[in-house]
């Protein structure tokens, strides 16, 4: 690592040869392979807990299924750098200067990756248990319900002493692959990324579009992120709705359409109508989703009878409700600034937000979208039931 005096920041020249301090960008060549190494390795302990006291439906394949999953974990894990070099940032300023902000960055972005993978195997070990639950409910026909008992309490011990176990092997691998990325790129642990110099001042024209240019809402582009992760995970779960009724698969259809279309609209400039239709968007399948898992749909295939909860409904469901939230936010902003002053949030009242947050912000909606499509595939996190069948991860 190469020191830099302190209060060293990146900087710009503007055309009069004055320095002005430039907005520090995401360094993407420190988050990204620091953020696939980590999804990896954490991938891999994973899947050897699994495969140790996991179900034995989800132990099938394992290099497969490492692969695959890690690779699905990547945005999760890109998030979590992202955090913890946004904080290095906030706490070293854009260049780190000295060993202690180096040592000390290098562990937030071990701990962060900790944090992610122990978030995961959490939820893989608990859904691990609840097929080891359902199994010991099903040998309570030929056993003793003692037996079952003492055998279901084992199960829960088991896996909570595997995540204890798993956290550590998570944190110390976390902190090797960390070290070896940093050794690879000779050294360096950048949080943030220093702008490309101007040879000199800029054309007339190029300055005057920069003076004009509007900065985009960061609501608005997580809003069409996550109409647009809600699109593919409805357009994911539409063969197995056509299995059973074609009818969802052709709402399905239709919804994701108009998510696509409603999402493209938000990246430009949308009135008050676009931001209604967007919110209307959002409640109508929330609605559907909350009656379908509480009393059931009165029509159907199966109808009156309440749907189990699964990944994929849950993920798009997440992103409904922060669809609804910031439709709901913009339109009180709209309707303050048709009848008082304008907020000071930035130019046409455009709330800004620095570049790390921005990125944040997107890759974690990224990340809850990439989960959701995940769980809707039939067998892709290999979520089987008891008997082979399919189950909670295509529900929608």
């Amino acid at each position: 690592m190469t020191a830099v005096p302190a209060g060293t920041a990146s900087w710009s020249s503007s055309g009069t040869g004055a320095q002005a301090p430039a907005r520090p960008a995401v360094p993407w060549l420190t988050v990204i392979p620091l953020a696939a190494m980590m999804a990896y390795a954490d991938g891999f302990w994973m899947v050897s807990l699994r495969g140790a006291v996991g179900a034995i439906e989800r132990t099938q394949e394992p290099f497969i299924s490492w692969l695959r999953e890690s690779a699905l974990l990547v945005p999760l894990f890109v998030a979590a750098v992202i955090a913890a070099v946004t904080l290095a940032l906030r706490w070293f300023g854009p260049v780190l200067a000295g060993k202690k902000a180096f040592f000390t960055t290098a562990l937030l972005i071990a701990a962060a990756g900790t944090l992610a993978g122990a978030l995961t195997l959490a939820a893989s070990q608990a859904w691990d248990y609840a097929l080891q639950h359902d199994l010991m409910s099903h040998l309570h026909h030929s056993n003793s319900a003692q037996s079952v008992d003492q055998l279901d309490q084992s199960s829960l011990g088991l896996q909570v002493a595997a995540f204890g176990y798993g956290v550590g092997l998570l944190l110390v691998s976390n902190i090797v692959v960390t070290g070896w990325t940093v050794a690879i790129r000779g050294g360096r642990l950048d949080v943030s990324r220093r702008p490309k110099a101007s040879p000199g001042r800029a054309p007339r024209r190029v300055r005057a579009a920069r003076a004009r240019a509007v900065p985009t809402d960061l609501r608005l582009t997580l809003a069409a992120v996550a109409l647009f992760g809600c699109a593919a995970i409805h357009l994911a779960v539409i063969p197995d709705h056509l299995n059973h009724w074609v009818v969802a698969s052709a709402f399905f259809l239709t919804l994701a359409m108009a998510e696509v279309a409603a999402g493209i609209l938000l990246l430009g400039r949308p009135g008050q109508n676009v931001l209604v239709a967007i919110a209307a968007a959002a409640v109508v399948p929330l609605a559907l989703w909350a009656w379908s898992r509480t009393t059931g749909l009165p029509f159907g295939p199966n109808s009156n009878v309440a749907e189990p909860f699964g990944l994929a409904d849950m993920a798009a469901s997440l992103l409904e409700l922060g669809i609804l939230v910031i439709a709901v936010v913009l339109l009180r902003a709209r309707r303050r600034d048709d009848t008082g002053p304008r907020d000071d949030t930035g130019p046409e009242g455009r709330t800004t937000a620095s570049a790390h947050l921005r990125a944040l912000a997107v890759v974690a909606v990224i990340a809850v979208g990439s989960l959701g499509v995940a769980g809707a595939v039939p067998g892709l996190l290999g979520d089987v039931d008891t008997s082979g069948n399919t189950t909670h991860s295509t529900t929608h």
